[in-house]
């Protein structure tokens, strides 16, 4: 049967897709590029906010068009959605053949070869699975760099977010696991892992004797030959002077994403982050002495209930002090669930969308001013692919540019070959890109 698979969501779920294909591929599946041309359609959901549960039901909307009026004759809908909404996908849209929760992804060739027949795999059963090293995998980026989960779940429990409801609670992968992976994936010429977990600095605490990610950081530079190794999603609750240490020592790109969420100690405890606004500005200084250039970035949440015009006032100080390299800001969603619903003193979307853009703009400010001490600096940059900018031939990254989130750097040199690096001078700066020559 013809599969194609449309993923939605994080680079999380981009790794449960790539999974699923491999194993389709392995039982003999053959995979198609365009829904169209597929008998059976499969959509890997996500569930984060309201935005993106309604881009999810809109894209199972559409695609079931195609069993009216294509070769499609099964649709089955996987991921986050179906992990916490399942039976409410199959009682509420019938146009859905099958779901598969993110507990039970390694049986998606058993789905798929009955998806005639309407099936609900264990979509509300415990989170689970936790795939290694062996698992097949299918890439299907057509990039330099590939998404490595290093764990799955989260067990910190903040007051907005609904992950832990379907990804469950931290289960970390074995050290040398990981390590297998990463050094699979540079034989396979990927030139760039990117370690993905909903809580990174969380690794291994669930291991007794595995370790933590300071030393999956070193094992990772000492026994693998990816050139680029990065790590995502560092909760500051978890930074100490040993991982500091670590991490100094460890053969990882100088660039630190921190999620920060807010810079008002009252929001922050509402939001139960663990973490005072004044030990993470000691953390952002700690980071800045310990790897020399580092790129930091961090993600804002304004609009939460209780944040006071006072609070909002502090998360911009903070922010003033903090200078972060790189960031974005993202309003309040309620969350079915979540404890922070039923608090007190919600905000009006309005006025969060107001404090967004006040964020956003003043650090586009800095973020300008940072970039603009780049011009004429030589950095290595890992080209991607062609330019989506018709003036140049390709673009690429320098190593303070994470893919899909920190801007591109254009690229002059028309000789420059994809899936490797390029030695460039930066020649310009354009808002968060840049345009590079050959240097």
């Amino acid at each position: 049967m013809k599969v194609h698979l449309t993923t939605l969501g994080c680079p999380k779920n981009q790794v449960d897709s790539e999974l699923m294909l491999g194993r389709l591929a392995a039982a003999g599946h053959p995979l198609v590029e365009r829904a169209e041309d597929a008998e059976c359609v499969i959509v890997n959901t996500c569930a984060f906010i309201d935005r993106a549960r309604e881009e999810s039901v809109n894209t199972i909307l559409e695609l079931a068009k195609l069993k009216r009026h294509g070769r499609c004759r099964a649709l089955i809908v996987t991921g986050c959605l179906t992990q916490r909404y399942g039976g409410e996908i199959l009682e509420e849209m019938p146009e859905v053949d099958s779901i598969l929760g993110t507990s039970g992804l390694e049986r998606i060739v058993d789905l798929v070869g009955q998806a005639a027949s309407r099936e609900d795999w264990a979509s509300s059963a415990p989170p689970g699975y936790l795939y290694d090293a062996s698992a097949p995998r299918l890439l299907t980026g057509k990039v330099p760099y590939a998404y490595v989960k290093i764990a799955e779940g989260c067990d910190m429990g903040c007051t907005f977010c609904a992950i832990p409801q379907f990804r469950g609670r931290h289960r970390s992968r074995a050290l040398r696991d990981i390590v297998a992976e990463v050094e699979g994936l540079a034989r396979r010429g990927v030139q760039e892992a990117i370690l993905v977990s909903q809580d990174t600095l969380a690794y291994g605490r669930d291991l007794p004797g595995n370790g933590d990610i300071g030393d999956l950081l070193l094992a990772l530079g000492e026994d693998t030959r990816m050139p680029w190794i990065r790590p995502m999603y560092l909760h500051p609750a978890h930074v100490n002077e040993r991982l500091l240490g670590k991490l100094a020592r460890a053969r990882i790109v100088p660039y630190v994403d921190m999620p920060v969420q807010h810079g008002d100690d009252g929001v922050l405890r509402a939001m139960r982050r663990a973490v005072t606004a004044r030990r993470m500005l000691e953390i952002v200084r700690q980071f800045r002495d310990a790897i020399a250039d580092v790129t930091l970035r961090t993600t804002v949440l304004v609009g939460f209930p209780g944040e006071t015009p006072a609070a909002f006032e502090n998360l911009l100080r903070f922010l003033d002090d903090a200078r972060f390299d790189r960031l974005g800001v993202f309003t309040y969603s309620p969350e079915e669930g979540t404890p922070s619903p039923d608090f007190p003193d919600q905000i009006d979307a309005e006025t969060a969308a107001e404090r967004a853009t006040i964020v956003q703009d003043a650090h586009d400010v800095v973020a300008f001013e940072r970039n603009a001490k780049l011009v004429g600096a030589v950095v290595d940059v890992l080209v991607d692919g062609p330019s989506e900018d018709p003036a140049f031939a390709w673009e690429g990254r320098t190593a303070g540019q994470a893919p899909e989130i920190d801007g591109v750097v254009y690229l002059r040199d028309r000789a420059a070959t994809p899936g490797r690096f390029a030695r460039v001078r930066i020649a310009e700066v354009e808002g968060h890109e840049f345009v590079g020559e050959r240097a």
